[in-house]
């Protein structure tokens, strides 16, 4: 069973943002997904290989996945996501075998069925609601979100201007979880953060 909060370490080779996802590891996310667009290859090597080891110490249970580099992702042993950057999901699924959690992101609904079709195991659906990280990308919506979930037969995760307040709103659609960048990467209180969107996905599904 797939975790239903994901943090997205966007700019983790920046050593305040390194910082940030260990604080939330230690205060209970249990899904951290390396991702950093900005750097190079070997960057983004260098600074995973540095940081896995200290979050899994944090959290032995700890899901960690790599955004886009499918070398990193098998040479340590994790989970890869992929999605306009990055091998194809099939291409990925084939490199990397059955045992490998994929996953990829969607941003319209036949985009989600190809993706399951090849080999996904689940998809981040973005993005729901107006984000500063894509400023200038309209919104999809709930009623797009509950349209993929319905349509795919594989775990989806709604990412894109999550709040705490939203995360209900996304589960009631058929949404398994939500990803989160800025809502905790950039909160003046991480930990509380998390504690916030950990509490509201569990009484959420108490609910549904």
């Amino acid at each position: 069973m797939l975790p239903r909060l994901l943090l997205i370490a966007d700019r983790f080779t920046d050593p305040h943002r390194a910082r940030v996802v260990r604080r939330a590891v230690t205060a209970g996310v249990p899904w951290v997904q390396l991702r950093d667009h900005r750097v190079d290859p070997d960057t983004f090597a260098r600074v995973a290989e540095a940081l896995v080891p200290v979050l899994q110490a944090e959290n032995p249970n700890l899901l960690l996945s790599v955004n886009t580099h499918l070398e990193v992702a098998q040479r340590l042993g994790l989970g890869l996501h992929v999605g306009r950057r990055g091998p194809s999901v099939a291409e990925a699924r084939r490199r990397l075998g059955s045992g490998t959690l994929l996953g990829y992101s969607a941003h319209d609904l036949d985009a989600a069925r190809r993706a399951a079709d090849e080999g996904a195991d689940y998809l981040l659906f973005s993005p729901v609601f107006p984000t500063a990280s894509k400023s200038g990308v309209p919104a999809v919506g709930l009623e797009a979100l509950a349209a993929v979930c319905r349509a795919v037969p594989i775990p989806v995760l709604a990412l894109g201007g999550i709040t705490p307040e939203r995360v209900s709103a996304c589960l009631q659609q058929g949404a398994h979880g939500v990803a989160v960048v800025s809502a905790i990467l950039d909160a003046s209180d991480p930990e509380g953060a998390v504690r916030q969107f950990l509490a509201r996905t569990e009484n959420a599904l108490h609910h549904r």
